[in-house]
């Protein structure tokens, strides 16, 4: 005789980058296990693709690959509160003291910020040269080697395939239809403030952030913090 089945509420839950409505179950304890095992690895790469899968099997995604990583934390956070409770401990360093004072975060008072962030780049206001960007997915992450992430071939890469178009005063060139050589070209013609700007764009791309006051358990000063980036709420 077959056992029974459990009913597994679902949620509504907007995707930062467009808004669109999404369906999603909180995760269930097969994908709990798959979560634990990553993290108990200390592998980023693993942990990244656990979070990824977890997220392709409770959400209604049609394509997982066009997800910006903005929207892959939020939904990732969203998911953590309607699987395990709302409220995150964590432990924030007092900036007197230097202790790790425990505090509670509600996931429902974390939010996307700088959604309204202008991807318009002016290089040469002479000229009329900038560029448009876009946000790095999935996708883009994928595409470039995990060895090369964190060095200046990596970054290149990565700051290429966000470019969406390269314009001036008479033109709009379609960067998807450049080659990878030409791209890194053109960005190795940029001068320092040129492409400190376009650095400027990531630095301050949304993000999943949480502000608010704590006062320390052992000094007792009043402290301000800001969590910023997933990795930030599982510390």
């Amino acid at each position: 005789m077959a056992l029974p089945k459990l009913n597994v509420p679902r949620y509504s839950v907007n995707l930062p980058s467009t808004g669109k409505k999404l369906s999603m179950r909180p995760y269930l304890v097969k994908e709990e296990k798959v979560l634990m095992i990553a993290l108990e690895s200390n592998d980023v790469v693993q942990i990244s693709n656990a979070v990824k899968d977890v997220i392709q099997s409770c959400y209604d995604i049609d394509d997982m690959d066009e997800l910006t990583m903005f929207d892959i934390e939020k939904l990732f956070l969203d998911l953590r509160g309607k699987s395990v409770g709302e409220n995150m401990d964590i432990k924030i360093k007092c900036k007197s003291c230097d202790h790790m004072t425990p505090v509670t975060v509600n996931v429902d008072d974390v939010n996307v910020s700088n959604l309204d962030q202008d991807r318009v780049i002016m290089l040469d206001e002479k000229t009329g040269v900038g560029v448009k960007m876009r946000y790095p997915t999935v996708k883009t992450l994928q595409g470039v080697n995990p060895e090369k992430l964190n060095s200046v071939e990596g970054v290149m890469e990565i700051i290429g395939s966000c470019m969406d178009t390269i314009f001036d005063e008479d033109n709009v060139y379609d960067v998807s239809g450049e080659s990878k050589e030409s791209i890194l070209d053109f960005i190795d013609t940029l001068s320092g403030d040129q492409f400190r700007k376009i650095q400027g764009f990531f630095k301050e791309s949304p993000a999943i952030v949480y502000g608010s006051k704590f006062k320390c358990e052992s000094c007792k000063e009043e402290n301000e913090f800001e969590l910023k980036g997933l990795n930030s709420f599982f510390s």
